[in-house]
């Protein structure tokens, strides 16, 4: 399932204020499309989140609904941990682009 989404919505500053957090990066040349793994909570909020995001060739972005992948920047050493979470959020991409490769 997915909904358009300005990444902006979910990552304040992404691109421009904080990169200094993970992000992944899938990219297709041939159809110009990319799909990302990146924060979608900003940096202030008690729970961060990544989520996954793909990039069309006409630009934006759409959030691909997938399960949670948080952590507690408040208790850093706590599971999950941020590279806990990244990890299991690019798993999960790598998984939908299987399944969506299986079907083209």
């Amino acid at each position: 399932m997915t909904s358009p989404q300005s990444a902006a919505l979910y990552a304040a500053g992404l691109f421009t204020d904080d990169r200094r957090r993970p992000i992944a990066q899938w990219y297709n040349p041939e159809a110009d499309a990319a799909l990302l793994v990146a924060p979608e909570t900003s940096p202030e909020w008690p729970v961060q989140r990544f989520g996954i995001f793909y990039a069309p060739p006409a630009g934006g972005f759409t959030r691909v609904y997938s399960a949670p992948h948080e952590w507690h920047p408040r208790e850093p050493r706590t599971p999950p941990t941020e590279q806990e979470a990244f990890l299991a959020a690019v798993a999960e991409a790598a998984r939908f682009l299987q399944v969506e490769m299986d079907f083209v």
